[in-house]
């Protein structure tokens, strides 16, 4: 694409909760400090010790991780890097513990403290309404607002999907909580034989909608109403695209939406899962691991590993897991269904 490279926008705008983290885990858990002094620990004996959600404290995990304040050992126990220990932890001559502590009333380290020890997400941008984002998606304007964020996100991430996909040729593809069609759109833009469909819950399958009609592309992106959680699949369908959908969701509804594919999807078709993703040994990429910071503030999901991934496509069923580089630190999965 002849374009500027938007990436250092997208990591501003997903990284914006991760500074805060880290002041919670200074100022709040003083986590650099009690794991100096307790040595390598596993981390199911961390969520124990500090009494922390498992999930948040996966995702704080891996940022610090990322970060370079926190090692993994070859056994998988973890520890304090030299850099924390030299500035991050009680005793040290350059400790930046109260530097960090002064910013602790800032109200998304009151959030994010909250949600390590319940493991209860925030309110979607920090607002003062207290419904889950996927709650506020029933009132119209807000799922108008929510469906122009994602298609202004997937008007520069679509073509680089598009581009990846390019040796793989379906016939017809279901682009699974497609939100606006942007990513279809990209799709029959680069095979011009394909047929799309966006499935996507109500209110949200009207501004889908009203967008392919003012785009033009209506005849060849269509909208099936329909809950992903709650109603089938429609067969038929060759390709099966999840498009930023389920670091929104926990391990739970992750592994539903991949057995509804598995049931739905023609044998030899592809299940296409584009995200942001961590490694399979979770120590990065740090902007993955910034915005899954977010994610875990306000929805039930995060980023998910490409390991955890790979586990729970081969557990359904599914064969050949394979992973493509795609633009602005994201990839695309690729799994086949036997034929």
């Amino acid at each position: 694409m002849d374009v500027t490279d938007p990436t250092m926008l997208y990591r501003l705008r997903d990284g914006v909760y991760a500074p805060d983290l880290l002041i919670v885990a200074i100022a709040e858990l003083d986590l650099f400090t009690r794991l100096r002094e307790r040595g390598p620990i596993e981390f199911q004996g961390l969520c124990e010790q500090l009494e922390l959600d498992a999930r948040a404290t996966d995702v704080m995990v891996t940022y610090f991780v990322a970060l370079g304040l926190l090692e993994r050992a070859s056994d998988g126990r973890i520890m304090v890097s030299g850099m924390a220990a030299d500035h991050l932890v009680a005793w040290s001559r350059y400790d930046l513990r109260s530097y960090f502590g002064s910013l602790r009333e800032r109200p998304a380290c009151v959030e994010l403290l909250n949600v390590l020890r319940t493991g209860e997400r925030a309110a979607w941008a920090s607002a003062a309404a207290a419904q889950a984002w996927e709650a506020r998606l029933d009132d119209l304007e807000f799922a108008r607002r929510m469906t122009a964020a994602m298609d202004a996100r997937g008007a520069f991430l679509g073509p680089a999907l598009a581009d990846v996909l390019s040796d793989v040729s379906p016939r017809r593809a279901l682009d699974i909580g497609g939100s606006s069609g942007i990513y279809a759109c990209a799709l029959v833009d680069r095979h011009p034989q394909l047929q799309a469909t966006v499935l996507e819950r109500p209110p949200v399958d009207q501004a889908a909608r009203m967008l392919l009609v003012d785009r033009g592309y209506s005849g060849r992106v269509d909208v099936v109403a329909a809950d992903m959680f709650s109603d089938p699949f429609p067969t038929g369908y060759d390709l099966h695209l999840f498009s930023h959908v389920l670091h929104d969701w926990g391990e739970e509804q992750v592994r539903q939406l991949f057995a509804a594919s598995f049931a739905a999807l023609s044998p030899g078709g592809w299940l296409i899962d584009h995200d942001t993703h961590i490694n399979a040994e979770k120590t990065g990429p740090l902007p993955v691991a910034e915005y899954s910071v977010l994610l875990m503030h306000s929805t039930p999901g995060k980023c998910w590993s490409v390991g955890e991934l790979e586990a729970f496509l081969e557990q359904t069923g599914f064969t050949d897991v394979t992973y493509r580089p795609a633009a602005a630190d994201r990839t695309a999965v690729l799994a086949r269904k036997p034929d």
